[in-house]
């Protein structure tokens, strides 16, 4: 089985249809998306319907971006160290205002993490793995693999899918696979989005981690068009850019 690995999309629509663009011509049999299609670029609406209408291609999970939407926005993240501004409050109401009824509901019944099996491969798919009060486990920005093993220590599986770190992972040892395709949708300085290819054939399991270039310019200016609530924040988290 071919698989399509995406995550972080963070509401930027020109990378996801770059990539998506790429994966049909793969002939792609799943793409399994990791979360967090909101946030960041205001294109968030058009990024949630666009994976509303990959049908039963579609294997996705909630990220903590999604979470806000239904939840609201705790206090700090990411084990507590990153306090949330007022200007992250603004803007999460100001996203849950831009949403559709349709791509709210489709967000309420995604689920937050997902175990099953592929060709005699047992998988597990999280947006980060989680403790036993659903909190995400210790943040680690590009694990190695002494890091994977102790992030998804007790989950039992042969494959890890995760994302909400912004950077790439593939690590292997013992048989057991972890991989992070990167944020999709976040380009920092760059020019190109990351995803990833997965081939699952029985006991062999290949990955190419992959990237495609697309018109970032474009997005930015959508961006400073906009100006939506702490839109500065985002252009120097996601973008790279200070104004």
């Amino acid at each position: 089985m071919k698989i399509g690995l995406i995550s972080d999309i963070h509401g930027n629509i020109k990378a996801l249809d770059a990539v998506l663009e790429q994966l049909e011509k793969e002939n792609i049999d799943k793409i399994i998306c990791l979360g967090d299609f909101v946030g960041g670029a205001p294109m968030s609406e058009e990024v949630i319907q666009k994976i509303i209408n990959m049908g039963k291609k579609l294997v996705a999970v909630r990220g903590n971006r999604e979470r806000y939407i239904i939840e609201g926005m705790p206090k700090v993240v990411h084990d507590e160290k990153m306090k949330i501004s007022d200007e992250q409050l603004q803007r999460n109401e100001w996203l849950k205002k831009e949403l559709s009824g349709s791509s709210k509901e489709f967000i309420l019944k995604l689920p937050k993490e997902i175990i099953c099996e592929i060709e005699g491969n047992k998988i597990y798919i999280a947006h980060y793995p989680m403790n036993k009060d659903e909190s995400f486990r210790k943040h680690i920005k590009k694990a190695s693999i002494e890091e994977n093993e102790i992030m998804f220590s007790g989950i039992d599986a042969d494959i890890y899918l995760y994302g909400h770190t912004h950077k790439e992972v593939y690590n292997l040892k013992d048989n057991k696979t972890y991989i992070n395709p990167g944020a999709l949708g976040c380009p920092g300085k760059t020019n190109y989005a990351p995803y990833g290819i997965l081939n699952i054939n029985k006991n062999k399991v290949e990955y190419n981690q992959l990237y495609v270039e697309y018109n970032v310019q474009e997005v930015v200016d959508y961006i400073q068009k906009i100006k939506f609530p702490g839109y500065t924040s985002v252009l120097k988290l996601f973008y790279g850019i200070e104004e």
